[in-house]
């Protein structure tokens, strides 16, 4: 987990790993190759996947549609139905809400399903920014409690970025804090 201040250069870690901003200087390295600035597109083929702040979910498609989304880049119909299945096991609330617009879902729901979708691509690596933000205490419990178990039984590692620092340490193995984009403690 990645802790600090707001303006400490949180969000902006997590935006420039998933290629959506340019590092000013450095690289970024994932699995030993140097995926600095890659097409985004390219970043989620080699694994990982970003959900951002805010959860930004197509509020016009449907929630299965959302999930198709996350599976854009992957090839294998089969396996991509076992996700969908596996997604809507860790979040069921989604299954019953499958041919509904993502618009209309609760913040919680739409949580979830931005997760959902990011583990559609089948990643390694899964960069979770503000989980917690706008959430009641009860459902950022539970939502951490599913990252916790993926984590668990998918082995699926999770780069999270919480202002909830108690919350985010209970779940990390590790934790670092940035100030100023850097890290001064961990």
């Amino acid at each position: 987990t990645v802790l600090g201040s707001n303006g400490a250069g949180k969000t902006t870690v997590l935006k420039t790993i998933s290629g959506i901003l340019d590092p000013r200087k450095g690289t970024v390295e994932f699995r030993e190759q140097n995926i600095t600035a890659l097409d985004p597109a390219l970043i989620v083929q080699r694994g990982l996947s970003h959900v951002p702040e805010g959860r930004e979910v197509f509020p016009l498609l449907s929630v299965r549609d959302n999930l198709l989304m996350g599976a854009y880049t992957r090839c294998d119909g089969d396996a991509v139905a076992r996700d969908m299945e596996l997604v809507y096991g860790y979040f069921p609330i989604l299954r019953e809400r499958s041919a509904q617009d993502a618009g209309l879902l609760s913040g919680g729901q739409q949580q979830m399903l931005a997760i959902s979708r990011a583990l559609m691509a089948a990643p390694e690596l899964v960069l979770l920014d503000e989980p917690s933000l706008g959430l009641s205490p009860k459902l950022t419990k539970e939502i951490f409690e599913i990252v916790v178990r993926i984590n668990r039984e998918r082995g699926t590692t999770f780069l999270l970025v919480e202002q909830n620092a108690n919350m985010a340490l209970n779940a990390a193995d590790y934790g670092y804090v940035l100030e100023n984009g850097r890290i001064v403690m961990e």
